[in-house]
């Protein structure tokens, strides 16, 4: 309700039939009058701003320009309820706009009685709930999506320690026990296990996050220290080649900062360098200090990631390659992280090609 509309409500007389008929028309919700035989008899701003009918175009007709062709069926029992005395609440239905596009709507519905208390119409009140509705299936979308890539990336790593428990258990049960199968056996087993906990992490992070329960810890830590400790058991766990370079001494990297969730930012990092990088070609890792803030950066040398897809990587269940294991979450966990302790994560494209991921935190942790 604007100034105006409150300034002309304040001219009027509590409670009279124009200060009333003022706030029916200053509604933003539809507020529909109309005869027992469903003629429209009065029509307000907020009717012609949701279903686009100026009074004059409305007044007169039957609420049936409203109504779909699929759901005409709806009109009969509604007013046989209203014949009754009966009120209809907060009915979610589809009602057509103007110009054809179909609106998804909650109405209430009362009977009108006159001053002998005979039901002689209907007021209908209604609101827009498209954008909730729509709302509402992107969130089933994205739980479905969500449920099919979770189960595949459960299902791949259980496969194989299932498969690979089996091979150790025959290597034991044989008279002569061949140490270096049952060894490579287990160590698939570790791996397997490995993602089926980095996925398990992931997705409690995405609940702690979602209901600001991800609280942080914070300690001085060298950040150059943290990134070499976990890129050294990254490499050793996946086998892929990381280059550190940190040159700076270690006063210079020093930040107030939740090592544990900033070690999960850079696995996360990390992994995503993996899965779209070249096979062959080193994973870089910068570390640097400049002022108040210390940063590092994860780089590698893939495909690289379109312009459009810059900032939708860093949404839930976004994916660059769908093709790629993964749920889609790693990016999304780390910029939450970040943002947490009150820095940034940037997305560069290097000349040569590949992603370059950075991440700037301040070293006092003040931002926060």
């Amino acid at each position: 309700m604007g100034v105006e509309t409150r300034e002309s409500l304040g001219a009027l007389s509590p409670w009279s039939p124009e200060f009333l008929a003022a706030i029916v028309e200053s509604s933003d919700d539809a507020i529909i009058g109309k005869t027992l035989d469903g003629t429209i008899i009065s029509w307000n701003r907020g009717a012609e701003r949701i279903y686009g009918y100026r009074p004059e175009e409305a007044i007169g007709r039957n609420i049936s320009i409203l109504v779909p062709a699929d759901h005409t069926d709806e009109l009969a029992p509604i007013f046989e309820r209203l014949r009754r005395g009966e009120r209809v609440d907060h009915y979610q239905t589809v009602r057509v706009h103007k110009d054809g596009k179909r609106i998804a709507i909650s109405v209430t519905i009362s009977p009108v009685r006159d001053e002998q208390g005979k039901i002689i119409g209907a007021s209908a009140v209604g609101r827009d709930i498209t954008a909730q509705h729509e709302a509402t299936k992107e969130a089933l979308r994205m739980r479905e999506e969500f449920i099919s890539i979770a189960a595949h990336e459960l299902r791949t790593p259980l496969a194989t320690v299932f498969a690979r428990l089996q091979l150790a258990e025959r290597h034991l049960a044989r008279p002569e026990i061949d140490m270096a199968a049952v060894l490579r056996d287990v160590v698939l087993v570790r791996q397997s296990a490995d993602r089926l906990r980095l996925l398990v992490d992931r997705l409690l992070d995405i609940s702690h996050i979602s209901s600001g329960r991800l609280e942080l810890e914070k300690v001085d830590t060298d950040v150059a220290d943290l990134v070499r400790s976990v890129s050294s058991a990254f490499a050793e766990t996946s086998g892929h080649a990381i280059r550190v370079n940190a040159p700076q001494p270690p006063e210079a990297t020093r930040a107030s900062l939740d090592a544990v969730r900033i070690d999960e930012v850079i696995t996360n990092l990390l992994d995503n360098a993996l899965k779209y990088g070249g096979p062959g070609d080193p994973i870089d890792v910068d570390v640097r200090a400049d002022g108040a803030e210390v940063s590092f950066a994860v780089r590698d040398r893939g495909p690289g990631i379109a312009p459009d897809q810059r900032e939708r990587i860093f949404q839930p269940f976004e994916r660059g390659d769908t093709k790629a294991p993964g749920v889609g979450l790693g990016l999304h966990v780390a910029r939450e992280i970040v943002l947490l302790h009150g820095g940034t994560i940037a997305l560069e494209a290097p000349p040569d090609g590949g992603a370059r991921f950075v991440v700037t935190l301040p070293k006092d942790g003040a931002r926060s």
